[in-house]
Parts: C-alpha cells; structure tokens; sequence
C-alpha cells in the first residue's frame, strides 16, 4: 500500500544583506527597542499569530504627518528596510549607512508600520539583488506542490496546496492588497493597518513595494474623489520632476488602479494614497541596482513626499 507523503514547505534560501538593510525579526526588533525618539505600540496580530507593530514620531506641534508602510509583500523586503532607515534618520539625522536626508526633516510627524504583512516576510528571501525575474516569480504568487507557479494570482489561496507559499498572502492565504471594500476586511494585517492610520490621520501615506522593473509610482483610485486624485496627480508630478533633476530613471507613466487596499488610507484616514514600485535589483532587469542604489532610491521617494507635504502646509 503507498502512504502519501507530506509535502515540506520549501524554505527561503539565505541571503546576506548589508547592515542598512534590515530584513530579519530579531533586526527589527534591536532597531525598535533603541528607538526611544519613537513610540512603538503593537497594533495587532497577523494570521499567524505574529506581531504587528506601529510606530509614530511626533514634530513640532501643529505638524503635518507622513504615513509610510512597508511589509505588505513578504518579497519585497526594500519596504521594511526603508521605514527602519527613515527611523533611524529621525533620531540621528542619518540613515543606516550614515547618509544624511535633509528633507526627511523632524519637524514633521510620522506614522509608521514597517511590515504590515510579517507571516509573509518570514517565509521569504532577504533579497533579490544579483538575482533573476524568474526566482521573483516563484516567490510573489507562491509554487503549488506540483512546481508549478500559483495562477490564482488575485484570489486568496489554500496554504496546503502550496510549496510556497507567496509573498503576497498571510500565513491563511489572505491575499492582502486586493482588500478594496472598507466594509469588508478580511485580513487582520490590513484592519490593523488602517485602524493605526486613522488613528493618526496622516496628511499622505506611502506604501513601499518593489518589483523588477525601474522606478515607478502607481496612483490606488478605488474610490477616490476628485480632490483626493488631484493631490494624487500633484504628488506624482513633484516626485518625477525632482527624480528627473537627479537623473533616477524612474517610468514617467503612473499606472491608475482600482484593485490595490493601498486607497484604503483615504477611505480610513481620509489620506492621500499612494504606492512606490522600487526596483528589486535582479541582474535582467533594465538596469543593475546595488542594495544601497535600492535604499537611496526609497529614501528619495519619502524625501519628496515629505517636502510635498511640507509644502501643502
């Protein structure tokens, strides 16, 4: 008689990453527990039972605030490590690598979830940088027991029918960026999110994510009103004028979509949404990012959305 075997969960392979590039649990948790210039507060609880932490700053009185959010892709590991620059940048005036952003400025406030998705960074690579698109592919939607790459790329998915299971979902197979109905939120990730968000009610939130591809930014617009996608279509204007004074070679398109809970912060938080594609640094991709290219890249956003913001004000 043949007695099934039960398939292992392939495990992500190890991949060293600099100093400035925080990506592993007990990283996070050394960076949060120095910084007394923040509070940090757990917001609540991932499928998988992992905590989820929220971290906000406070500037001068009366400051307009900043929302950052990495994590929501377990994949996309540039996410977390950028918010744990910025909050490093906070405290000490430079990041992890020791490069000053004078226009990520204290007098600003912030309100921070460094990784919002982390039953799915713990299952996935530090990084991606020197690798190919195609080891991307087997980790985004995940890999079925049969090797083949998951197709259900915008359902959830059954975690006993994967060998991977993707970046995209939490430890029940929520897939976390397709939650576009306030009234109906699945995932306890992204309810934790946006009740930390509406708590604080930042001016604008940014979400961080990668992909293989060059810079670029996407507008979320699932019921957005028209004053929300002007300050949108401002913000986007501002950060490719100033990417295009730096010679950043980011897409000049910005795509509109109506499928990413990224709109969730105005619709919460009565925020601007917006969401950043950085580069993964694969070695097929249009140009070669270093680790430390990727993280200036990051940081460059957020030094723009916070002089937008500033100057709103």
């Amino acid at each position: 008689m043949m007695v099934d075997r039960i398939r292992p969960r392939r495990l992500p392979p190890r991949i060293s990453t600099p100093d400035f590039w925080p990506a592993t649990f007990d990283r996070f948790d050394e960076i949060l527990a120095s910084a007394s210039h923040c509070q940090v507060e757990h917001i609540g609880t991932s499928a998988g039972g992992r905590a989820i932490h929220g971290v906000t700053y406070r500037g001068r009185s009366g400051a307009p605030m900043v929302g950052l959010v990495g994590g929501m892709h377990g994949h996309e590991p540039q996410g977390p490590a950028t918010c744990f620059n910025v909050i490093s940048v906070l405290g000490y005036g430079r990041d992890l690598k020791g490069t000053a952003w004078p226009g990520i400025v204290d007098d600003l406030s912030f309100a921070i979830v460094p990784v919002l998705n982390p039953d799915a960074r713990a299952r996935m690579p530090n990084s991606f940088v020197g690798l190919a698109t195609q080891d991307i592919l087997h980790y985004d939607a995940g890999m079925t027991h049969d090797g083949r790459r998951n197709d259900a790329v915008d359902d959830d998915v059954d975690p006993s029918e994967m060998m991977i299971l993707g970046g995209w979902y939490n430890d029940t197979g929520d897939h976390v960026n397709r939650e576009t109905d306030p009234d109906n939120i699945s995932a306890p990730e992204v309810a934790a999110t946006m009740q930390f968000m509406a708590n604080h009610r930042p001016d604008v939130v940014l979400e961080l994510h990668a992909h293989a591809g060059a810079p670029m930014l996407i507008r979320p617009d699932a019921g957005l009103p028209e004053e929300a996608r002007k300050r949108q279509e401002a913000l986007c204007d501002h950060i490719l004028a100033a990417a295009a004074r730096e010679e950043i070679p980011f897409r000049q398109d910005v795509p509109v979509s109506d499928r990413l809970s990224t709109c969730l912060y105005h619709h919460f938080a009565d925020s601007v949404p917006l969401l950043y594609e950085s580069p993964q640094g694969v070695l097929d991709s249009e140009a070669a990012w270093s680790h430390e290219e990727i993280i200036d890249a990051c940081m460059f956003v957020v030094s723009e959305v916070c002089e937008f913001v500033m100057a709103e004000r």
